[in-house]
């Protein structure tokens, strides 16, 4: 599809079992960069690790001859951005949260202004949300009126090694809110927000966000990081009927769900993360679209994550 180089920028978690996997399933692994100070126990195939972004680039005849996905802490997603861009790069993915504070988005909104940065936007690329947004263009429930997404899991382990994360509004809020405004639109009002800590003494417990758009919708965003179960599932609430939508919970299988109460439900093949990237990388080559959320819609996410953690902050509940 593209003769760009993936450079992967950080090889945890995201980095080694996100991201590597989904340029395998998408043919797009035989000439990867891993680059990260520790050097990964085994190295897939067509692999080749470098301990830091200077080796990266000189390994590269030219910076725009990569395609450079950046998965390290959030803190650092600003400064190794701006280095890229400065080294000439023209193309990054950049995990989420895209920074740790609204006026880093700001700056890096600024910066990008002759390059593609594509913040993860794995929802909106979804086939469920593709299904979903169909039914709604298709007035099947009249007018949206309330949302409600809920998207928990146990991450006791993780968590306890915190992971870079500062508090639950960072782990699977951020796609959460995405998601918020890609199909109610933009935030009006932040009704509520709060977190709460996790059992074992973690600042990851969960948290909850309540907005209001100006739509007249109203979102309410649930994350359990202390959850005995996964569950990722969207209701859609119109005038005229009901929506409920369930995500693929984990890669061991990649089906979802779609149905309006009281009809069939539809089954989809779906892999929200590996067809977000295939389309940037197929935007990348001149042969796609765009990914559907643009920087814009993530820098509102980071400003809307931002106040509903200092909302929160006076009320958060601890456990230990």
């Amino acid at each position: 599809m593209s003769v760009l180089r993936p450079v992967l920028i950080g090889y945890g978690h995201a980095g080694r079992d996100l991201h590597h996997r989904s340029l395998r399933t998408l043919g797009l692994a035989e000439n990867v960069l891993v680059v990260d100070p520790l050097r990964p126990d085994r190295l897939a195939p067509g692999t080749r690790w470098l301990p830091d972004l200077p080796s990266a680039l000189a390994e590269l005849s030219d910076a725009s001859a990569g395609i450079f996905h950046v998965l390290t802490p959030v803190d650092q997603h600003l400064p190794v951005t701006r280095a890229l861009l400065t080294a000439g790069a023209s193309r990054v993915i950049l995990e989420k949260p895209i920074t740790a504070t609204f006026d880093e988005a700001v700056e890096l909104a600024q910066l990008t202004s002759r390059a593609d940065v594509a913040p993860v936007s794995v929802w909106p690329a979804s086939r469920i949300t593709e299904r979903v947004r169909e039914l709604l263009a298709a007035g099947r429930i009249g007018e949206l009126t309330e949302l409600h997404f809920e998207q928990s899991k146990p991450r006791f382990r993780r968590s306890m090694r915190h992971c870079g994360h500062r508090s639950a509004f960072e782990v699977e809020l951020p796609h959460q809110v995405l998601l918020a405004l890609h199909l109610a639109g933009a935030v009006e009002e932040l009704v509520e927000a709060r977190a709460w800590d996790s059992p074992l003494c973690s600042p990851l417990g969960g948290a909850v966000m309540v907005l209001r758009h100006a739509s007249g919708a109203t979102s309410t965003l649930v994350s359990d990081l202390t959850s005995p179960v996964r569950i990722r599932r969207l209701r859609l609430t119109g005038t005229a009927g009901e929506i409920v939508a369930d995500y693929p919970v984990g890669s061991e299988d990649d089906f979802g769900q779609v149905r309006v109460v009281g009809e069939d439900r539809e089954v989809l093949v779906d892999a929200p993360l590996t067809q977000f990237i295939e389309r940037v990388y197929a935007h990348a080559a001149g042969v796609g679209p765009p990914p559907l959320a643009p920087l814009s819609d993530h820098v509102s996410v980071i400003a809307l994550l931002e106040r509903a953690a200092a909302m929160s902050s006076s009320r958060r509940t601890v456990a230990c």
